[in-house]
């Protein structure tokens, strides 16, 4: 199932991309570059149900302005405040899920989300508990940003 939901991951990211940030993107290998030194932001937006798991999806404080500005169709120098940049990763994050929840529901699987929430800081790293499964891409973004997109499933048995 893991396998499915990574495709399903996928082509959630892609979608929201292409249409709420008008950009593709496209899976690359995970390399040590995405994740740089500079500040990142990671939004996280969790689903419970038949699958239960959390999506955390890794941006650099930059290109996470870059993003915002073009959601609210701003200029990058309008963008100001850590809230304004929260409020929009917090959204990326609820839309990708949001469609990885509707291709889980056409599987027959109901699940709701969790409010999204965000975390800020340099060399973050998020640990998954022993028994969740845990996949990681990579995508490139307007040709010069990375994203990451970490995938942390509980297994079916542990969400009985």
């Amino acid at each position: 199932m893991i396998d499915d939901l990574e495709l399903m991951l996928k082509a959630a990211v892609s979608e929201v991309f292409r249409k709420m940030l008008r950009t593709e993107v496209r899976s690359i290998p995970i390399n040590a570059d995405a994740m740089s030194a500079e500040a990142h932001i990671a939004s996280a937006v969790g689903f419970i149900g038949d699958m239960t798991g959390v999506v955390y999806i890794y941006a650099s404080s930059s290109y996470a302005n870059k993003m915002t500005s073009v959601m609210l169709e701003m200029d990058e120098s309008e963008v100001q405040g850590d809230e304004m940049v929260n409020d929009a990763m917090g959204e990326l994050a609820n839309m990708i899920v949001g469609s990885l929840k509707a291709a889980l529901v056409e599987k027959g699987m109901s699940c709701v989300l969790t409010i999204p929430s965000i975390v800020r800081g340099s060399n973050i790293s998020i640990e998954a508990i022993s028994s969740a499964t845990r996949r990681v891409l990579c995508f490139r973004c307007d040709d010069s940003h990375s994203l990451v997109v970490e995938l942390m499933i509980k297994p079916p048995e542990a969400n009985e």
